[in-house]
């Protein structure tokens, strides 16, 4: 493993010893990585604790994962210093990502009408409709037979097969 994984180990190592899961600082990653990656045999009692063990440091290792990603994605924002080079890396990717979505948000040329158009359409009432809620999880109606209103695609195109609506 490389220099900066070690490191990151090293912080999760000394979290699951705060936390009681491991009893000394000693020794080399191995123990961490092995219970993160070897498959244990749960025909004996002890195969069966190794497993339950290797689940809870699995569990307790993502955990640790996505804090120290959020953090990452938080420092990449507020220009954060990591503690290796391999965060740095990662945590200006994920600034250059951000930059890069928030140009395409603002060089976006759809206007909410067109949006609105390609979602929505207008029909006129056959019937009277009592109210419903639209597959946008919106209420609407009740209408009244003749009126003309707009409402999600999907919900437009029901009504007018079942004869209550027209284009």
């Amino acid at each position: 493993m490389g220099k900066d994984n070690e490191n990151l180990l090293n912080i999760f190592k000394k979290e699951c010893i705060k936390s009681g899961i491991f009893d000394s600082i000693g020794g080399d990653f191995k123990e961490i990585t092995d219970l993160l990656t070897v498959e244990y045999d749960e025909s004996s009692l002890e195969g069966k604790i190794k497993k339950a063990k290797c689940e809870y440091i699995k569990k307790k290792f993502e955990i640790f994962c996505r804090k120290r990603f959020r953090l990452m994605l938080d420092g990449s924002v507020v220009d954060l210093q990591s503690e290796s080079d391999f965060e740095s890396n990662i945590s200006k990717n994920i600034d250059d990502l951000f930059n890069e979505y928030m140009k395409n948000i603002l060089n976006s040329d759809v206007s909410i009408k067109e949006i609105r158009e390609k979602v929505f359409k207008e029909v006129r009432l056959s019937q009277d409709v009592p109210e419903f809620i639209g597959e946008d999880m919106r209420s609407y109606g009740p209408f009244k037979k003749g009126e003309v209103i707009s409402i999600p695609l999907r919900n437009a195109e029901i009504l007018i097969r079942e004869k209550l609506a027209e284009n």
